[in-house]
């Protein structure tokens, strides 16, 4: 009769023992969780993005073992998953980060978590944007539009006019829109540089160059080599475009030079990024260490080769293009220039008659610049507003749209893409459907170039 009492005390002490067993555990797991995803935030503003993201990563796999229901949980696991959608954004890995983004949106909605929902949501926008999905990524940054409005987050609200103006109204050519946002962005603290040189871009579109030329000369002092070299490539244009062709020189000239200074920072960064995880390494492993400053130094003398070539192509295209523009001062003199063009008289001698002869022929990348450079003259800029308005379109692709703005025979590019006709004929469908909104444009292939 003593005992049956004695064992449900024992059970029940089991069961407080296993209950409290697995608390701990769980406590556990979201300490792991914590500690991971603070490592990785360390990370991340150190520049190590590849370290940050695994151990954002290794974090969600501890918050999967911790309890799904917990309110902290959910709230670390949102964070942790907004985090890793950025690294994946800067890696190209667009959908990967929409997801995360999203799933992170739905969980601080959730919690009530305002602040961290804008941010959640502007993420989601840039993700959508890079995908191409246009509605999509506006539908996004007006709702962390609206929450910033609540919130009354003036720097916030600014940098979404700016993400707006620049993924969605300048991609769907609304530069009235641009214009009006980009103000606002830029009274409201935006990005300085940003701001002028969108203005810059969509007053040159409305034709408008003197307010132009005022936001690109503004852009132009800004204190980065990369923003001074865009600015200097549309001043570039509009003076080609006027007639002002030693003003186009000079900026041509500006623009070479602030390429450089950009491609200097850019390794100066990326080096200093190396030596930092190089850093990081050392106390990880010595010996994995000296493998990577040995690599540091070979990728270094790379680094340092490309740029020399880099420089003494940009002196020899410089050079070039001075000669071509003071020789070449109008339309009829560009298009003398280009029946000279390899590529041309290749084409021409095709159209009259393919022989052996004809089909014996070499182009080089020199002589498809010259080409391309000329037909960009001759018909306003053309392959310049196409990537403009069909930013997938590739190199290759502007070529068939170049010779066929020509007016070249299916048959003639098809030979000197170095293509069947028959699988010419598809790839040129393919670009019309699937990177030039075919299935909502009726026009042909050909009008829609006309028309550019």
């Amino acid at each position: 009769m003593t005992m049956r009492p004695f064992k449900r005390y024992i059970t029940i002490a089991l069961l407080v023992l296993m209950t409290a067993l697995v608390s701990c555990r769980q406590a556990s797991h979201h300490d792991e969780a914590r500690a991971l995803y603070n490592k990785g935030v360390e990370l991340r503003e150190a520049k190590h993005n590849e370290e940050a993201a695994k151990a954002f990563g290794a974090a969600l796999v501890a918050i999967d073992r911790c309890d799904t229901d917990d309110v902290e949980t959910k709230e670390l696991k949102a964070e942790t998953e907004d985090r890793l959608g950025e690294i994946y954004w800067l890696q190209g890995l667009f959908e990967e980060a929409l997801e995360l983004h999203l799933d992170a949106s739905a969980l601080f909605r959730e919690l009530g978590k305002s602040e961290y929902l804008m941010k959640a949501y502007r993420n989601a926008g840039r993700a959508a944007a890079s995908l191409n999905n246009l509605d999509d990524a506006e539908y996004y940054y007006n709702e962390a539009l609206i929450i910033a409005k609540s919130l009354e987050d003036n720097a916030f609200i600014a940098d979404l006019y700016l993400d707006l103006s620049r993924d969605i109204y300048m991609t769907n050519e609304n530069f009235d829109k641009v214009i009006t946002f980009v103000n606002q962005a830029l009274a409201g603290g935006a990005d300085h540089d940003q701001c002028h040189l969108l203005l810059g871009v969509a007053y040159y579109y409305l034709e408008d160059d003197e307010n132009a030329i005022k936001h690109l000369e503004e852009a132009a002092k800004s204190d980065k080599a990369g923003a001074r070299m865009s600015a200097y490539d549309a001043l570039y244009l509009i003076s080609q475009l006027n007639g002002d062709y030693q003003q186009a020189l000079e900026y041509h000239e500006l623009y070479n030079e602030n390429m450089i200074e950009a491609d200097h920072e850019h390794r100066s960064e990326e080096m200093q990024r190396i030596k930092s995880e190089s850093d990081l390494k050392m106390q990880e492993s010595a010996l994995k260490e000296k493998q990577k400053v040995r690599l540091g130094y070979l990728f270094g003398a790379l680094g340092l080769l490309a740029i020399a070539l880099i420089i003494m192509i940009l002196l020899l295209r410089q050079r070039a293009l001075r000669a071509q523009i003071e020789s070449e001062k109008t339309k009829n003199q560009f298009e003398a220039a280009l029946k000279k063009n390899k590529v041309y008289v290749t084409a021409l001698a095709l159209t009259e008659q393919i022989t052996a002869s004809t089909l014996d022929f070499q182009l080089d990348d020199d002589s498809w610049d010259d080409f391309m450079n000329l037909i960009n003259l001759i018909y306003n800029d053309l392959n310049n507003k196409l990537i403009a308005k069909y930013p997938s379109l590739t190199p290759e692709d502007l070529k068939i749209c170049s010779l066929t703005r020509l007016g070249m025979s299916n048959q003639v590019i098809a030979i000197l893409m170095n293509t069947q006709t028959a699988s010419y004929a598809r790839r040129k469908s393919r670009i019309k459907q699937e990177k030039m909104n075919g299935n909502e444009d009726e026009r042909s292939f050909e009008e829609i170039l006309e028309e550019i």
